[in-house]
């Protein structure tokens, strides 16, 4: 602190600038332990109400809105295409498909694909829903 020579005190810019850090920490410290009250307590919301509308009337610092955890689940479609080739004896084209219709389901068909064989056509995200954990 300076006296001048009238008996005035000045502060010099360091302890100015050490008195406004005082008050950011005690700005932080009193809003981490409200946010951490309200946590406690499931008032999340609340704490929010009131942050966001203390927030309009403050100048330089600005107290956190509630953090929450969430699990965002996201539902994927997944076109595919694979080819698979069956040999039969026909006697033309129409009578070697019905013929491989008839020899082959659906389900024989998919085991002999290989896996490298899949060729992703078409891949969507159908919808997405987040839920707190």
């Amino acid at each position: 602190m300076i006296k001048t020579s009238s008996g005035t005190l000045y502060y010099t810019q360091q302890e100015v600038n050490n008195k406004i850090n005082d008050i950011m920490e005690d700005g932080y410290r009193i809003t981490n332990s409200i946010y951490e009250e309200a946590s406690n307590r499931d008032w999340c919301d609340e704490y929010d109400n009131w942050a966001e509308n203390t927030n309009k009337d403050l100048k330089f610092f600005e107290i956190p809105l509630m953090r929450r955890e969430y699990a965002v689940t996201y539902t994927i479609t997944r076109t595919q295409e694979a080819k698979v080739t069956v040999q039969v004896t026909a006697r033309n084209c129409d009578d070697a498909e019905d013929q491989a219709n008839e020899a082959y389901d659906t389900s024989d068909l998919a085991d002999k694909v290989d896996e490298s064989d899949w060729d992703t056509q078409d891949v969507t995200i159908d919808t997405i829903e987040a839920e707190e954990v």
